[in-house]
């Protein structure tokens, strides 16, 4: 997709989008503490695990490329923008520091690109256009298929206009470039969120934000653990089988002539998912044990976020 690694970027460019995402996390950790509770913790944490585990699943897009879905516009229909920010942050974070898939300077960038673009400008395409169509369950699924393409192709071109603010590539080369492919993926990427959520919005329009307060309640609360594991379980497996060839990044950089430019950090825990074990065994050990680092550090954040509200209230 457009994780960014190391060296692609210029220091100008890495500083200012590290400050630019410091400062939108912490407004959207506000604004998220004023809408959930310590109750959707469990499923926020879920979801933050299986956004993972989807994105782990490579697909062919064009000849020599591959891509992965981003999920950044699926989970803000679930959480809202705000929750679904702080969910693919979540995910960035810790495909930076325990896979060196993304780098740590160009953190800032990938959070802006993945996370604000994906979940928050998303978002609000999707919101736009149920308020100028309707809310009916077609309408939302064509939205929601919409506003995913589009915020696909903007990641795209995000990445490729920092890359050519950061010099590495001609600014009309890198974000061509990066749009044309993003185009091609964004098919995907629109088509399962707008079957999702029609889907959703025909059998239970309750687990849609905002309707769903945060925190759904008994039976649509079950219904979206469910949903999650079982998507978290499936990636897990296709993860294993899925295409080794470059990325959309990859490719542009290759093409390009910058691809000696990339590094990766070398604390990574487990560099290009694999555990200390050779082939099967040690991707499988790499995948169990980020998920639940996933699970349980996404919902301790969101429980210590709801606390938080609840104690203001009281």
């Amino acid at each position: 997709m457009a994780h960014i690694p190391d060296g692609f970027l210029s220091a100008t460019v890495s500083v200012t989008t590290l400050v630019a995402a410091g400062a939108v996390t912490a407004y959207t950790a506000r604004r998220s503490q004023q809408e959930l509770d310590e109750r959707a913790a469990p499923t926020l944490g879920l979801a933050t695990a299986a956004v993972f585990a989807a994105q782990a699943v490579n697909f062919p897009v064009a000849a020599g490329t591959s891509g992965h879905l981003l999920g950044g516009v699926l989970v803000a229909v679930l959480f809202g923008p705000w929750a679904g920010y702080l969910v693919m942050t979540s995910v960035l974070i810790v495909q930076a520091l325990i896979f060196a898939d993304g780098g740590l300077t160009a953190l800032g960038a990938n959070v802006l690109n993945i996370a604000g673009i994906g979940a928050v400008i998303g978002y609000g395409i999707y919101a736009s256009l149920i308020t100028l169509a309707g809310g009916g369950p077609r309408r939302r699924g064509l939205a929601a298929a919409v506003a995913a393409y589009i915020a696909t192709v903007l990641t795209g071109i995000a990445a490729g206009i920092e890359l050519g603010w950061s010099e590495v590539a001609p600014m009309r080369l890198s974000v061509g470039a990066m749009a044309s492919v993003h185009a091609l993926m964004g098919l995907a990427e629109g088509a399962i969120t707008g079957l999702a959520v029609w889907t959703l919005a025909r059998k239970r329009p309750d687990l849609l934000h905002p309707s769903q307060a945060g925190a759904p309640a008994g039976p649509g609360r079950r219904v979206i653990l469910a949903g999650l594991g079982s998507l978290a379980v499936l990636a897990g497996i296709f993860s294993l089988i899925a295409s080794s060839m470059p990325d959309s990044l990859e490719r542009v950089a290759i093409d390009l002539g910058f691809a000696d430019a990339g590094t990766e950090w070398e604390g990574a825990l487990f560099p290009e998912y694999r555990a200390w074990l050779p082939g099967f065994v040690g991707k499988l050990i790499a995948f169990v044990f980020s998920m639940a680092l996933l699970f349980s550090g996404a919902a301790a954040m969101f429980r210590a976020l709801g606390l938080a509200r609840s104690a203001k209230e009281s």
